[in-house]
């Protein structure tokens, strides 16, 4: 049975993505792991699936959501981050060391939950692993300072929906802007 199907051959999933590749049936499951036309997914909400062709999700971000606010902090201590009402995102440059993206998601009818992934550049040669950081999230509301520490995760392509490792969550009874801004610490 398996040199059977050792000699069946088969398109790849991605084909609609602008991959041409015939595969060797025992190859395929291979193939699409590391396929460069395979759709990648973006944490930023009402995004959708992107057509990578070899783009990394930083690239996709700085191309496509343009638009998506910036700001800067410094290693090792409390940044503030301006954060609006409607901002589902803002890109964090962490000196020349590493470039962060903060996504704010609303959390069901009352809230919103905060996360934080570090966007890494692809391919990523194991001799040259991209550091993880440790972070510290605090937002600071009417009702008094609520905070997340964790380790960072390295994303350089998103096969699967984002799902934040950990995030804060912050209810819209204490949330404001203007009121609450957001810190965040890099170690």
């Amino acid at each position: 049975m398996e040199r059977v199907l050792g000699g069946m051959t088969a398109p790849c999933s991605f084909r609609e993505f602008g991959c041409s590749a015939t595969i060797p049936f025992t190859k395929k499951l291979t193939h699409e792991e590391s396929c460069l036309h395979a759709p990648c997914h973006c944490p930023i909400p009402y995004c959708r699936l992107y057509a990578n062709r070899g783009q990394c999700l930083r690239e996709h971000i700085e191309t496509k959501h343009c638009l998506v606010p910036y700001g800067d902090a410094t290693f090792g201590s409390l940044s503030p981050v301006r954060v609006c009402d409607s901002e589902p995102a803002r890109l964090v440059f962490l000196d020349a060391r590493a470039v962060f993206l903060l996504v704010v998601e609303r959390s069901g009818p009352s809230g919103r939950a905060v996360s934080v992934v570090q966007l890494v550049s692809e391919p990523v040669k194991e001799e040259e692993e991209e550091k993880d950081f440790k972070y510290k999230i605090q937002v600071h509301t009417r009702a008094g300072v609520l905070s997340l520490s964790g380790e960072t995760q390295s994303v350089g392509r998103l096969m699967r929906p984002y799902q934040a490792a950990a995030s804060l969550f912050v209810s819209d009874f204490v949330w404001s802007p203007q009121d609450s801004p957001v810190y965040l610490e890099f170690k």
